[in-house]
């Protein structure tokens, strides 16, 4: 879905969305809002949006105050009842949801992102309903076993941490923009030998690369000997970057699943990271309760950090799919870019007098071209 992008003043972020989506916990603002897309709610409808957006509110402000005990499963159930209420919104009906659509296995699991999990009942599992709304209609259940770890590494907030945690390489690649005479380049960085591989390995598996840019190229800083690929757009290359919250932008690479590839964008590789996370809260307290008393291994670090942008994140990307506009929420208050000279008697008369000398200028060139 094209959107617009609208940049926003905010103090406090996380209020000020929640203070946009509590909109639609009234009954006439949803009427206005299907109003503009001449569809008539019946009450079952309203009900079922209000009491999707109350509820989810109050999961995530209970997340708020929560440690990583239950802190998941807060956020799972308050991101599904986000994403039903927006869903209704969006297709102007009820939608049914008889299950999670996912199931996991933790049994053989080293670390929590070796859980694995699967996805079931592609026509009424709450995943599979929500990514239609999301415009991403592939069964998900043709693509067999996942696991967390792959999810967390094609979640740009936290590709670094991912990194340094597990050893693996993220699907991430950041790019560096910057604008030249000939046009916009994208830079990718590399420190070694094995981070250039890797980066190659990524960008190769990213869906409509090569349809987008030009052979990449390699080029080296003489400020600081850093060396770097090259990335320019064919003149019709369409922009396939996504932008992470910080606003840098980045490419991500496809997952590879039973011989096929498919991509999950931000929104649902969280909800269903959340899932896995939910479900070893409250189906194997064991596991995750002793994970979150005795981690040793750095990964409650990362998890705990995977929390912080969930609870930031979903609630905006929700508005923004709303709204069809990506709202950016930035502390800098508003201030004039422009600067205007202020322009003196003196110089006027000069400025005026030399546009009537030209003016003069050519009239009586025109005339003895025309003798």
């Amino acid at each position: 879905m094209d959107m617009n992008v609208k940049t926003l003043y905010s103090e406090n972020p996380e209020s000020d969305i929640w203070r946009e989506l509590e909109q639609f916990t009234y009954e006439e603002n949803i009427k206005k809002y299907f109003a503009k897309r001449n569809v008539e709610p019946d009450s079952e409808l309203i009900n079922s949006i209000t009491g999707s957006f109350l509820q989810a509110h109050e999961y995530f402000k209970s997340a708020n105050v929560a440690n990583l005990h239950i802190s998941p499963l807060l956020l799972y159930y308050g991101s599904t009842n986000l994403l039903y209420g927006m869903t209704n919104l969006l297709s102007g009906e009820k939608c049914i949801v008889e299950t999670h659509g996912m199931r996991i296995d933790p049994e053989d699991s080293e670390c929590i992102a070796d859980t694995k999990l699967w996805f079931n009942n592609a026509e009424k599992g709450g995943v599979h309903v929500f990514a239609r709304a999301l415009d991403m209609n592939k069964d998900l259940c043709k693509y067999g076993e996942w696991n967390l770890k792959e999810l967390f590494g094609a979640i740009a907030e936290i590709a670094g941490d991912f990194e340094s945690c597990y050893g693996d390489s993220s699907k991430i690649v950041f790019l560096d923009v910057f604008n030249t005479p000939e046009g916009k380049i994208e830079k990718v960085y590399y420190s070694s030998e094995s981070e250039k591989k890797r980066v190659n390995d990524t960008l190769n598996q990213v869906d409509g690369f090569d349809d987008s840019y030009l052979n990449r190229t390699e080029g080296r800083s003489l400020a600081d000997n850093r060396s770097y690929f090259i990335l320019r757009h064919k003149i019709n290359g369409k922009d396939i970057s996504e932008m992470s919250f910080s606003g840098q932008p980045y490419l991500r690479s496809d997952y590879t699943k039973n011989g096929k590839g498919i991509s999950l964008s931000t929104e649902l590789n969280m909800y269903i990271s959340l899932f896995v996370l939910a479900s070893l809260c409250r189906y194997h307290p064991e596991k995750w309760g002793s994970f979150v008393l005795k981690d040793g291994s750095g990964e409650k670090l990362l998890i705990e950090k995977f929390i912080y942008y969930a609870k930031r994140m979903i609630p905006n990307i929700v508005l923004n799919n709303l709204m069809n506009t990506r709202l950016t929420y930035i502390p800098e208050k508003y201030k004039s870019t422009d600067t205007i000279k202020p322009i003196g008697e003196h110089q006027i008369k000069d400025i005026v007098g030399g546009e009537i000398k030209k003016q003069l200028t050519s009239e009586d060139i025109i005339k003895s071209i025309r003798k």
